[in-house]
């Protein structure tokens, strides 16, 4: 039940997070039309004076004197860059239903937010750990044994080669393991649970599920210091 609500939880949650995005965007498409009513009646006054600014700016520029200096290129640059960019923001502030600073304050919030929820649910990848001794190996996948435990020979090269590798894991032991397994097992070491779950889950797709257990001290021997052991048993013997 663990390891199931382990798969489950990042889809849920990201599914969770995106319902609720678009529950906003049609909360805020649907008081849209009547923020801009509201705008369209208490700004009348306000469009009034824009205009009696405008006609005397006018009239300013037609009396402006042959010898006044004028603005730099760069001053001139950065103005129609800041006018192109507050146009564009009044635009976007007047077809939303509130004020368009909580909007883009609700947008940074949210990325953050996503970025924390699919991280913490291991969508975005572990903390890698897993070496012997317990400590953090940073962002580098912990090296693999591949065992072979079923009679076919070859296959510890096939699956190193063909489902371990390309799962971007450094196998560092290709060899038969030390007794024969009924199903395909990862073994991790005390505090490689982890690990060896992540890993599962690379090999899943081409192995189908596998145990995970506690490495034991026969194919801890074979594994040669490896922080994870995948035993490929009979259940994978035709792969």
């Amino acid at each position: 039940m663990l390891d199931f609500v382990e798969k489950i939880g990042p889809f849920v949650g990201l599914a969770a997070f995106i319902g609720l995005a678009v529950l906003a965007f049609l909360i805020f498409q649907q008081s849209r039309d009547v923020r801009r009513l509201r705008e369209w009646a208490g700004r009348a006054p306000e469009r009034a004076l824009e205009a009696a600014d405008a006609s005397a700016a006018a009239a300013e520029a037609r009396g402006e004197a042959a010898g006044e200096e004028h603005p730099g290129r760069f001053a001139t640059f950065f103005s129609g860059v800041w006018g192109w960019i507050s146009s564009r923001y009044q635009a976007f502030d007047r077809g939303m239903p509130i004020d368009g600073r909580i909007v883009l304050g609700v947008l940074a919030a949210g990325i953050v937010a996503a970025g924390v929820l699919t991280s913490g649910f291991g969508l975005l990848g572990e903390e890698q750990g897993g070496t012997k001794g317990g400590g953090k190996r940073g962002n580098a996948l912990p090296e693999v044994a591949v065992l072979n435990g079923t009679a076919t020979v070859g296959l510890a090269n096939r699956v190193a080669t063909e489902v371990v590798r390309p799962a971007g894991y450094k196998v560092s032991v290709q060899d038969n393991a030390p007794t024969q397994f009924t199903q395909s097992t990862i073994m991790h070491l005390p505090k490689g649970k982890g690990d060896a779950a992540q890993l599962e889950r690379a090999v899943q797709r081409q192995l189908g599920e596998t145990q995970l257990e506690a490495m034991a001290a026969d194919v801890e021997a074979a594994a040669k210091g490896a922080e994870l052991a995948l035993i490929i048993g009979a259940d994978d013997a035709d792969f």
